[in-house]
């Protein structure tokens, strides 16, 4: 069993991303997993949050007001939560923010008054859509160039990874990343595994549900 300990790829963290992350007002996560989020993640400047293909169970650990405490507005790209109930973590000034496409979440939220549908919201984030083969032939996963407010055009998979280095840096793990515990793998097997399985539960969570098309 994998630990729910956020373990470092070894990626190097951009200065430039991590000044944007704390001090940006509109921030885009992208592909967010179900990890663990460190107690101490804090964003208090955000005042809208953009949440693009993430993982459901990573939807309901980081959209609480204790990590974005002054949140006015969210840009909702993703499938649904699993607990339509979340907007109740907010007052009903969270404005919600939609694509033009038909979900369940979708349009419970619009029919209840609590969201609005914006045809020209999947444009605003998404510049580019590929189509990527898995290792083994045959899992397909989607991977998305992003336009990020403030920032610019990225490859969505660095801002994620960019993204999952900043929560591990979080958690202070950096140093003990060469650490081999009695009765666990090598930790780069470990993260060869974990990445892997981040991978494969973001693409069974999304890839039946999500169909972006930025030509929309």
């Amino acid at each position: 069993m994998l630990s729910r300990k956020l373990i470092s790829f070894s990626k190097n963290l951009s200065k430039d991303f991590v000044s944007h992350i704390d001090s940006t007002h509109n921030l885009c996560i992208y592909k967010l997993g179900s990890h663990s989020i460190p107690e101490n993640t804090i964003f208090p400047k955000a005042k809208s949050i953009t949440l693009i293909n993430c993982n459901r169970h990573g939807i309901l650990n980081i959209l609480t007001p204790s990590i974005f405490p002054n949140l006015s507005k969210v840009n909702y790209l993703s499938a649904d939560p699993g607990d339509f109930k979340i907007y109740e973590r907010y007052n009903d000034t969270l404005k919600w923010s939609f694509p033009n496409k038909s979900y369940e979440f979708y349009d419970f939220m619009v029919k209840t008054g609590r969201g609005t549908k914006d045809s020209g919201l999947i444009k605003e984030y998404v510049t580019n859509k590929k189509i990527i083969d898995g290792k083994n032939g045959f899992d397909i996963s989607f991977h998305f160039d992003l336009n990020i407010p403030g920032f610019g055009i990225v490859d969505g998979e660095w801002w994620r990874i960019q993204f999952y280095e900043y929560l591990v840096n979080k958690q202070n793990i950096n140093n003990s990343q060469h650490c081999v515990y009695p009765g666990e793998a090598p930790l780069t097997y470990r993260q060869e595994l974990e990445e892997a399985f981040l991978e494969k539960e973001i693409v069974m969570e999304n890839i039946n549900e999500m169909d972006f098309d930025i030509d929309d």
